[in-house]
């Protein structure tokens, strides 16, 4: 007798396993008493981002998403965004969600290694200091062309 629910190809497989892999570090990073364990979190995060990159299974995660994951995706949201709406361990505030978004954003600018994340966000001043200069750098709403005129 077949299944109803559908098999998984392998490129969505490899999306839900890598996923997973950091829905555990999450899950032991929530456990954690550490003051810094969040560290641990964004840095598989950006580990999972660039597996994902590196295989160009990131357009697939994107469509995937919301059947598969279970995780609502706005049009404009950045694909480490779209990963840490599926991981997080509990319910976590939308502005603590966005300035962990925009500390990544500035840690894949920079090119940061995910084994040296922790020493280059402590350097910037913190998660909060890093995405300060993320929309300082460069701001994720578009301007107007009226707006570009005034300026």
């Amino acid at each position: 007798m077949k299944s109803s629910r559908r098999s998984l190809l392998p490129s969505e497989r490899k999306i839900v396993d890598r996923i997973t892999k950091i829905r555990k570090t999450a899950d032991r990073v929530s456990r954690s008493k550490r003051r810094f364990a969040e560290y641990r979190y964004l840095r598989a995060v950006l580990r999972g981002y660039q597996y994902l990159a590196d295989n160009e299974l990131l357009p697939a995660m994107l469509e995937i998403a919301p059947a598969i994951l279970t995780v609502p995706v706005r049009a404009n949201w950045h694909p480490l965004r779209v990963i840490i709406e599926a991981t997080m361990w509990t319910e976590i505030d939308h502005r603590t969600r966005s300035r962990w978004t925009r500390a990544l954003q500035y840690a894949l600018a920079r090119e940061v290694d995910p084994d040296q994340l922790p020493r280059f966000i402590r350097a910037n001043n913190g998660i909060a200091g890093c995405a300060e200069l993320a929309s300082k750098t460069r701001s994720t709403r578009r301007q107007d062309k009226s707006d570009q005129n005034q300026l």
